[in-house]
């Protein structure tokens, strides 16, 4: 694994990066007003959403001061992982959507399911990410990936003090943590605040992933 960092921090401060994907959802107001409470600034890879309420949460999020991440248009990972093209093509769909509606153009990117994803893999071969990795790559965009997973999305369901439970255990020891939360659960609304508080327990502080910020990208393997 590789792991770059980037930031603008002293090397002993401790860094949580809380970030949530697949929104704007039913919940993504909660999530805001929750990281506004506790003057939290996140980072959120999106879907496409135009519904009257999807439009104003993307709103929110720029007006907030969020970080914004394209997470692909679909989300669908039967049809974008099939080839470098149809991936790019509903990526660049998700791109040209947030320019249109929020008018910004983010160099970030999450791949659904994550960089390695073994179902991305069977669908169009580990070569079709690599290649899909590279090519954003060489045209400025920045993967990211995370350091801990909350298993909010996980099956059997998570209860809210077992996902809080998670985050904080592994969160420990480490001075830099990316987190993984989705937006589109109670059970992640309801842990916040207590991931929060946890995590301020632990001396940490919160920032937004960018382009200079730290990092966390699985390397690739070769076998």
């Amino acid at each position: 694994m590789k792991i770059n960092t980037h930031s603008t921090y002293r090397r002993h401060d401790k860094i949580a990066y809380l970030t949530f994907d697949d929104g704007p959802s039913t919940y993504t107001n909660q999530i805001l007003d929750i990281l506004k409470q506790h003057n939290i600034k996140a980072t959120f890879f999106v879907v496409g959403n135009s519904s009257p309420h999807g439009l104003r949460m993307y709103r929110r999020l720029k007006k907030l001061g969020h970080s914004i991440g394209n997470h692909t248009y679909s989300h669908r990972f039967e049809h974008i992982y099939r080839s470098q093209a149809d991936f790019l093509a509903d990526f660049y769909r998700m791109e040209r959507f947030i320019k249109r509606v929020i008018g910004i153009r983010t160099r970030l990117f999450r791949f659904p399911g994550g960089s390695n994803t073994e179902r991305g893999y069977n669908i169009g071969g580990r070569r079709t990410m690599v290649s899909i990795k590279k090519k954003l790559s060489a045209r400025g965009y920045r993967c990211c990936d995370w350091t801990i997973d909350s298993q909010d999305a996980l099956f059997p369901e998570r209860t809210p003090e077992e996902i809080t439970a998670k985050v904080l255990r592994e969160s420990r020891n480490r001075r830099r943590c990316i987190i993984l939360c989705h937006d589109f659960s109670d059970r992640s609304t309801l842990a916040l605040p207590f991931i929060i508080r946890g995590l301020k327990k632990q001396g940490y502080r919160f920032d937004k992933l960018s382009t200079h910020s730290y990092n966390y990208q699985i390397k690739e393997e070769h076998s």
